[in-house]
């Protein structure tokens, strides 16, 4: 795959200073008998395709805390309120030990059971802490959840999701500090693909994954890292387009061309910020489209839809000839994608551009043309899909690696034909999975192979 690996995640044993504790937020501040509390974290090491996340690029955690032997913190209710609410901890992984005068640990002989717990990055686009715990003489419920957790429409706008729960009290932690267990909750997505054939030539530029979630809620909990995934998500699709410098993909196989399922290339484009072609996404089990009955997919269920071009190398004037996307009888109503592309190339040189009998635009409306050099062409997409079902669970790396020597799917959802064939009917692409402990399952085929 043509990816710049990350670093290794490795085990750190960092101290982190807290910063923006305010007195009015947080418990027992001010007392100059108090001791200030130090977080230490750990990420899980894994393999050379593993998450994000690193020390070397985490600038800070969020953390909540309750103590659950402090009568003054709850309601007559019942409630429970936080020792500390959601506040940043700054890393400062240069230097060895650092710690906060704000937030502290209970004025020394009171009594403390501390229970932790912290995430990565910061809330957005909605979401929201919601505390409902209670506390009824011995009897304990922490109801602590994220709720409106949404993942980026934008692949490329998309970030790792960790989180961390530790118990504590002064009397034990006060030297040694609070060590945080990050976990990786959400699931990373890696397509990636191969064949064609000497007669005809595929060329990608962008994906998209459709009808799986894309909003739901996070349960701090003790348990498994620091909480699970609870209730059914809201459901959407993801997807990324190339950009401005992507290379587009080509399948292209010629006469001493290796093209093979072990020389498959990443297609989720070269510039995917700091995320470095992979999909972070909610973890589930998700059934597959279902294509014959339900073309446009109103169930939402999953599939993988890749957007290519499919060029006929047999012309002898060496000018390929179109085969998909191909103007019709539906020609004005066929989802298509423009992209100029650098001849030499074969990296795009814009955004998306859009068509109309005017010419070419840069926005939908029309209203900013856009100029070809005499170095450009304008190549025109389309969507092709097939239906993929699993389970992905956290903190594990999922690839699908698309075949593409016998055919290049179904017509997408989003098209008036969405589940006819392109082409032909002999459609063929199976995808296999792997999880980042490489262990790969069955394939999938697409019916009608």
């Amino acid at each position: 795959m043509n990816t710049k690996i990350k670093s290794l995640l490795c085990l750190i044993s960092v101290s982190l200073i807290m910063a923006g504790c305010s007195e009015e937020d947080v418990v027992h501040i001010g007392d100059r008998d108090s001791y200030p509390i130090i977080f230490r974290t750990s990420l899980p090491t894994l393999t050379s395709r593993a998450q994000i996340v690193t020390n070397d690029n985490l600038p800070h955690f969020y953390v909540s805390a309750f103590n659950l032997a402090d009568p003054d913190l709850v309601s007559p209710a019942g409630q429970l309120k936080e020792y500390i609410s959601n506040e940043r901890i700054i890393n400062n992984a240069g230097q060895e030990l650092l710690t906060s005068e704000k937030c502290l640990w209970p004025t020394p002989g009171k009594d403390d059971n501390m229970a932790f717990f912290a995430f990565y990055p910061e809330l957005n686009d909605g979401a929201k802490l919601i505390n409902t715990t209670t506390l009824n003489g011995n009897n304990l419920k922490i109801d602590y959840k994220l709720t409106d957790f949404r993942v980026a429409a934008d692949i490329a706008d998309q970030q790792d999701f960790i989180t961390a729960y530790a118990p504590g009290a002064m009397e034990k932690n006060l030297h040694t500090g609070i060590t945080l267990n990050f976990e990786h909750k959400l699931s990373r997505i890696e397509l990636q693909a191969w064949g064609a054939n000497k007669s005809c030539n595929i060329e990608i530029a962008g994906l998209r994954i459709g009808g799986i979630g894309v909003e739901g809620t996070f349960d701090f909990q003790p348990i498994d890292g620091g909480g699970q995934w609870v209730g059914d998500f809201g459901k959407g699709k993801v997807e990324y387009i190339y950009r401005r410098g992507d290379q587009i993909v080509s399948l292209d196989k010629t006469e001493g061309s290796a093209c093979t399922a072990e020389t498959a290339v990443s297609i989720m484009g070269s510039k995917i910020g700091d995320y470095d072609n992979c999909a972070m996404l909610l973890p589930a089990k998700y059934a597959g489209w279902d294509f014959s009955a339900d073309g446009q997919n109103k169930k939402n269920q999953m599939y993988i839809s890749v957007l290519l071009r499919v060029v006929d190398n047999t012309p002898t004037d060496g000018k390929g000839q179109l085969q998909y996307p191909i103007d019709g009888s539906d020609a004005s109503n066929l989802p298509k994608v423009y992209l100029a592309v650098d001849r030499a190339t074969g990296k795009t040189v814009s955004t998306r551009l859009y068509k109309n009998d005017k010419g070419f635009f840069t926005d939908q409306a029309f209203t900013s043309p856009y100029s070809l050099t005499a170095d450009e062409d304008v190549k025109e997409f389309g969507w092709a899909a097939l239906p993929v079902t699993g389970e992905w669970k956290s903190g594990h790396i999922y690839t699908y690696t698309l075949d593409y020597t016998s055919g290049v799917g179904l017509h997408d959802p989003e098209s008036p034909d969405a589940g006819k064939p392109i082409i032909s009917d002999k459609i063929g692409v199976s995808v296999s999975v792997k999880d980042w402990q490489t262990k790969p399952s069955s394939g999938v085929v697409v019916p009608g192979s």
